[in-house]
């Protein structure tokens, strides 16, 4: 039997539910606010399995290690990870390929990550001189960097222009903490960095390229105009989008977006050239659009599953469970549930990422999953991808619930920056592949995403 979706007394923003953030999982008043008024009050920095974590400052010493790959720390503001390494790339003047990293950093922080450069000489790396980024070289190794070595991201978070006197912040935020806990922890969306919050666009390039559609891809990624973005890049746009003149386009275009310039001369050289265009784009990113709408996918499962009342820290027959190993990162074993039971003892509910190997949920959930993929007109099969092969995903299980580790108090006061106002500062750590922005969404309660700087 289907499943009665409940009402919720706080509704999400359209923008997040453009991007699967349909529902909270708290009914607190959040504290309003807002992120990234200064790009140091949003700061992440990667941990490894062996504890480590990636420094802001060079440590003593020479650099060590055998090896032909270069460990370094990444250190960097105001652009995201590929764009930081295609900076590396061209400076360096060397093929993509020899850099390796195991997570993606958000362009509005100020990030610390770590990378392998194969066969880079520390000296080079240390004086590239590259505005807005760093790198740090710390030792030599055997293997490239995988996203298997990272265990978790810590973040150290400042929210400004909050209106509530102190105790009131404290107030909700114990309040809303409390919630997650009764709830069993944090829902674990893919949060809005995935998909881009000034234009939310890489989830619906994907879902046309698993529809088979690359010209629409191509449009919509040339001509799709975002909320956030500037007025001449709207322009631009809504110009192409009008017109298909690419040469108007090319004229109004600002020159920061450099797969826009790319894309739109090769489609002037080459008419119809959709395949050709796209492939301009590095693999990681064309892999991105897709692994982005199997985000949105998940979202919604858990969207619906939670607006449906379908508890998250017990798993139902026809659920997913997946093994947790000794650090609570998911492992490969899942097993699907035939009764009722509890989570826990290292097994949590998971949800799926669909994708061509990846089975769906059965019972409940499965109704929910196939009735969204039918909403969007895709199959599991169609993640083969056929008209771009080298962009196939199999798919996989993520868990629903993640716990945030808070790393120390929480502070409140007064906001130096916005004066009759208070700040709040939350310093926390999350396991790898969950979001920051999705705990604060719970806490703030944003009307207005953009402005609150999410």
């Amino acid at each position: 039997m289907f499943p009665y979706e409940q009402g919720f007394p706080v509704k999400a923003p359209e923008l997040e539910r453009q991007i699967g953030l349909e529902v909270y999982a708290t009914s607190t008043e959040g504290v309003g606010g807002r992120i990234r008024q200064l790009l140091g009050d949003f700061s992440v920095r990667e941990v490894l399995l062996d504890g480590s974590k990636a420094p802001l400052e060079p440590p003593r010493g020479p650099v060590g290690g055998r090896g032909s790959f270069l460990l370094c720390s990444l250190v960097k503001e105001g652009m995201d990870t590929l764009e930081a390494v295609r900076r590396l790339v061209k400076a360096l003047g060397i093929p993509d390929g020899l850099i390796s990293f195991a997570g993606l950093k958000d362009a509005r922080a100020k990030t610390a990550q770590f990378l392998t450069v194969r066969g880079a000489r520390p000296e080079i790396l240390s004086q590239l001189g590259i505005r807005g980024l760093y790198v740090i070289p710390l030792c030599f190794r055997t293997e490239p960097l995988g996203p298997g070595e990272l265990a978790a991201n810590e973040f150290d978070i400042t929210i400004r222009t909050i209106e509530l006197a102190r105790g009131a912040v404290l107030g909700r935020l114990d309040a809303v903490l409390s919630e997650l806990a009764e709830f069993g922890g944090l829902p674990n969306f893919f949060g809005h960095q995935r998909f881009g919050t000034a234009r939310p666009i890489t989830h619906l390039v994907g879902r046309e390229l698993v529809r088979g559609n690359v010209k629409k891809a191509v449009e919509l990624f040339l001509t799709y105009a975002g909320p956030g973005e500037g007025p001449r890049t709207i322009e631009a746009r809504s110009y192409l989008a009008d017109t298909w003149d690419l040469k108007g386009f090319l004229s109004l275009l600002p020159r920061g977006l450099y797969y826009e310039h790319a894309m739109a001369k090769h489609l002037l050289e080459k008419p119809g050239d959709f395949h050709g265009a796209l492939r301009l784009l590095p693999l990681r990113l064309r892999r991105l659009f897709v692994h982005a709408y199997q985000a949105y996918l998940f979202n919604r499962f858990l969207s619906k599953r939670i607006a449906y009342g379908l508890p998250l820290a017990e798993a139902r027959p026809g659920d997913w469970l997946i093994e947790l190993d000794e650090r609570g990162l998911p492992t490969s074993r899942a097993i699907k549930v035939i009764s009722t039971s509890k989570t826990g003892k290292g097994l949590v509910l998971a949800l799926p990422l669909p994708g061509f190997r990846q089975e769906l949920s059965s019972g409940a959930q499965g109704e929910v999953e196939k009735t969204i993929l039918e909403e969007e007109g895709v199959r599991p099969e169609d993640f083969k991808v056929r008209v771009m092969p080298e962009l196939a995903s199999p798919g996989w299980l993520r868990p629903a619930l993640v716990k945030p580790d808070m790393l120390r108090a929480p502070e409140v006061f007064d906001d130096e920056l916005n004066p009759g106002h208070r700040a709040l500062r939350l310093c926390f750590r999350l396991p790898r592949g969950s979001y920051a922005t999705v705990l604060l969404r719970e806490i703030m309660k944003p009307e207005d995403v953009l402005k609150a700087g999410f």
